[in-house]
């Protein structure tokens, strides 16, 4: 944790104030006895020894079978012996920033319990809500009103060749260009993404549906990281696409930037081919549209917004307060002109597109890509709709939280009462579809067949109310 050494710093006292416990695994300390400079090695060896150890688990046949071989005592060896322990359930989440470590987590189905030290520090920091502040905005910008002095834009240099010819030509073309901007109270950028809206055929290399957008520019600044920014970001670029009604987008990305190319790629943007100058090209087809394709694929290669015909509906209620931290942007904001729907956010989770539920209905007819109305109980509305991932129930409240990790308004306390009820808690992880605007009223959803009173549980819409939910869907 030393490159980080604040974060680190940030992350060891959230974990002695909420009393978690934090382990190393003897694989760490195997590395690091072997560092060249033997003084510093022992330095950091005595300063390791200060926290508990992991006990070594087998490395199991799974692990083995999906990451291959490896020789013993090698790095990749020592990922083995780390990811047992994590497979085994020695402890809820790996903290790393080791990206070839993360993306063999990924392999053998980890991922989600794989968490940079900013990602650790920012979900420790929503058991904490009287220390978070409020995140900023997603904010449209002309291209000719970009900051080019910003910190931000120094790696997107070093990345480029010709960088300030080009973003002159941006800055010439702002009626096809579209920019946001995540910034802080200070002004400082913190993401930004640039877009040429329509790249015509004679300029696209590829061969991708027209019309195509390219995104030229998406980057969340390192210091950032770990409230949901990228998927803050994403949530603009993605209405961005539907609302030009775009054929197809896509993204060139160095190999090097692994993290951003898995992060696309659970938004449906696949392996498109190389760039002249090398760049992994990553692309977005919304055209033509796959109705084969079961309700949850749909989702991912089409949305958000996008609902399979297929899907089941249900309704979920949900209270005020929960529904302002998971949706924030359905909070009215007078004060700033912004863009729809991508107003304030208080909290990680409410920046991000994938999210997750708990309630302890005993329902088990929810099924992965069916779509879900969340139902203010207060206001009697519905302003969200979601597409459910994956449901699980588990008693255990360490189960759940390996489940949902910072993607909820949970805490560990609300996690533990949950689990002490005999229907266990059911989980849902959903990813966000849109926000229904204007919202969808009890007397009109009691009108069209969708609820008859309103839900006190996760509740099945019946055939005639669902046609009706997934034709206002398809008029947006």
């Amino acid at each position: 944790m030393e490159p980080g050494l604040g974060p680190a710093a940030t992350f060891m006292r959230l974990v002695m104030k909420q009393r978690n416990l934090v382990f190393v695994h003897p694989a760490t300390r195997d590395e690091l006895a072997e560092g060249k400079d033997q003084t510093r090695a022992t330095q950091r060896i005595a300063e390791l020894d200060k926290i508990e150890m992991l006990a070594e688990v087998p490395i199991s046949a799974r692990l083995l079978d999906v990451l291959g071989p490896v020789v013993a005592d090698s790095n990749n060896h020592r990922d083995l012996r780390i990811l047992a322990a994590l497979q085994a359930n020695a402890v809820n989440f790996l903290v790393t920033d080791d990206i070839p470590l993360g993306k063999r987590a990924k392999r053998v189905g980890l991922g989600d319990r794989i968490l940079t030290l900013a990602d650790a520090v920012a979900m420790l920091e929503t058991f904490e809500p009287a220390t978070v502040e409020p995140p900023p905005k997603v904010t449209p910008v002309e291209s000719y009103a970009l900051d080019l002095d910003q910190n931000i834009f120094a790696s997107i240099r070093n990345d480029y060749d010709g960088f300030d010819a080009w973003i002159d030509k941006v800055r010439g073309d702002s009626p096809n260009r579209e920019c946001f901007i995540i910034t802080e109270d200070d002004g400082t950028y913190a993401a930004i993404t640039i877009m040429k809206i329509n790249e015509p055929a004679p300029e696209c290399p590829y061969d991708l549906p027209q019309p195509v957008t390219k995104i030229s520019t998406f980057k969340v600044e390192p210091d950032f990281g770990g409230h949901r920014y990228g998927e803050l970001l994403l949530k603009a670029v993605l209405r961005s696409h539907s609302d030009h009604g775009v054929g197809s987008a896509y993204v060139e990305v160095w190999e090097h930037h692994q993290r951003l190319i898995d992060f696309m790629g659970m938004f449906g943007y696949s392996d498109a081919g190389r760039s002249a100058r090398g760049e992994i090209v990553l692309a977005k087809r919304y055209k033509p549209q796959d109705v084969s394709l079961s309700p949850l694929d749909f989702h991912i290669a089409y949305g958000p917004p996008a609902i399979s015909d297929q899907a089941n509906v249900f309704v979920i209620p949900i209270v005020e307060r929960w529904h302002d931290q998971l949706f924030p942007e359905c909070i009215p904001d007078t004060t700033q002109l912004m863009l729809p729907g991508l107003d304030g956010t208080t909290h990680p989770w409410g920046n991000a597109l994938r999210k997750a539920y708990l309630c302890n209905s005993s329902t088990k007819q929810v099924q992965p890509g069916d779509a879900i109305l969340f139902y203010r109980s207060g206001f009697q509305t519905v302003s969200v709709v979601g597409v459910v991932e994956e449901t699980a129930r588990s008693s255990a409240p360490d189960e759940v939280l390996n489940l949902v990790g910072g993607r909820t308004v949970y805490g560990p306390a609300d996690i533990a009462q949950l689990a002490s009820h005999s229907s266990q808690v059911l989980v849902i992880l959903f990813r966000q579809d849109r926000v229904v605007d204007p919202e969808w009223t009890l007397t009109e959803l009691q009108n069209h067949g969708v609820l008859k009173a309103p839900p006190q549980t996760v509740t099945k819409v019946k055939e005639a109310g669902a046609q009706w939910v997934h034709q206002q869907l398809d008029a947006m």
